[in-house]
């Protein structure tokens, strides 16, 4: 099975000066807006020829954009379909507005499919015509290229704004899309490489050592990654690095742990190289040590109950679990003004053997500590 990957950063579809072709015959048909107004209007002026609107699905078809034309649907386009913003004098043009909607079918979006074995779908300007998502601020507004390799489908931003990579309704990839704006002369596609989807990435302190986990979604001659650290978010170091699996079209499981983190708020982030140097960068996770050292548990060894003392200088909602090693939650708490507080945990009805009690701040960092439960 072909492998198919992201865009991201790297201009999915690369960006490309060209010319439109009307040549070709489309099976799917042909559709022409000849009128200014919306894609899609369920009574009153129609922007299209007699032709008509062109389907929500549409396949091996060439729509044809000669007029001013605000998208207010959502359009996939499969088997070789052709999306052409041309005209002259510059009035030919696209504008993709803000949806609101809460997933792909109620958003604005143009959909190009690609499941590794389809032609190359395509949209174009010519003779001054553009695509303008300026507008289009909701996640699922603009255009995108759909690779159908992976379930939940992975979503590629190629025009519009926010982050470039989804997976499904969730982000994957949180930098944003390369540009919001296809200007005249320029080419998107449903093909383009990207070696890497990071996801999952996770920081949390163990007795003083950081731990580092997060995960690939697919890869494509990905080569290393570079551990980064920073203690002002201005300066990052290198402390360590970790090779990459290469090419896998599965998830993936990387972890790295930081044994000398500093004290106060230490930020990390992964920074990930493919075969050609190419870089990707993951985003920013923070840890505040000082104030997780301040976080006891005891006793430990425990018998009927454990004890987590959280310190005065926490004034934000705390979240505490405790948890096997095989990661189920057994209890969980939450705590509002916790500060200065030992919260208790019952563990006479557990086997003896050792668990995890993991505190979760507010802002996202976490403590995780052993304690062995036993009896007498």
């Amino acid at each position: 099975m072909k492998k198919l990957y992201p865009l991201a950063s790297l201009l999915l579809g690369s960006l490309i000066l060209t010319s439109t072709s009307q040549a070709q015959t489309y099976s799917g048909g042909t559709y022409t807006a000849v009128r200014n107004g919306n894609w899609h209007v369920t009574s009153g002026p129609n922007v299209w020829d007699v032709s008509g609107e062109p389907p929500a699905n549409c396949s091996n078809c060439s729509i044809v954009i000669n007029a001013v034309v605000h998208l207010n649907t959502s359009v996939t386009l499969t088997n070789a379909s052709l999306l052409s913003v041309t005209g002259g004098s510059g009035h030919s043009k696209l504008y993709i507005d803000n949806s609101g909607g809460a997933d792909w079918a109620s958003s604005f979006n143009i959909l190009l499919y690609n499941d590794g074995s389809n032609p190359v779908n395509q949209i174009k300007t010519s003779n001054g015509g553009t695509v303008d998502a300026t507008a289009a601020d909701n996640d699922y507004d603009g255009v995108f290229a759909v690779y159908l390799a992976s379930t939940p489908y992975t979503y590629f931003k190629a025009v519009g704004n926010g982050a470039s990579a989804y997976s499904g309704t969730n982000v994957a990839y949180a930098q944003p899309a390369s540009t919001n704006t296809l200007n005249n002369g320029s080419t998107v596609t449903s093909t383009g490489t990207l070696p890497i989807i990071l996801s999952d990435f996770e920081a949390a302190v163990d007795n003083g050592v950081v731990g580092l986990n997060w995960r690939t979604m697919l890869e494509s001659n990905a080569s290393y990654f570079n551990i980064e650290r920073s203690a002002d978010g201005v300066k990052w170091d290198v402390i360590g690095t970790v090779k990459a699996k290469g090419n896998s079209s599965t998830p993936t499981n990387y972890s790295f742990s930081d044994g000398n983190p500093g004290s106060g708020t230490i930020e990390y982030r992964i920074h990930e190289y493919d075969l050609d140097g190419r870089p990707m960068l993951s985003n920013v996770k923070a840890i505040r040590t000082a104030a997780i050292a301040n976080v006891s548990v005891f006793p430990n060894p425990a018998t009927n109950y454990v004890n987590i003392s959280i310190p005065t200088s926490e004034n934000s909602p705390v979240n505490m679990r405790l948890i096997d090693l095989a990661g189920h939650l057994l209890v969980e708490k939450n705590v509002s003004g916790a500060g200065g507080t030992i919260q208790t945990f019952t563990v006479s009805n557990y086997p003896p053997g050792n668990y995890l009690i993991q505190v979760l701040h507010a802002d996202g960092t976490k403590q995780i500590n052993k304690v062995l439960i036993a009896r007498n």
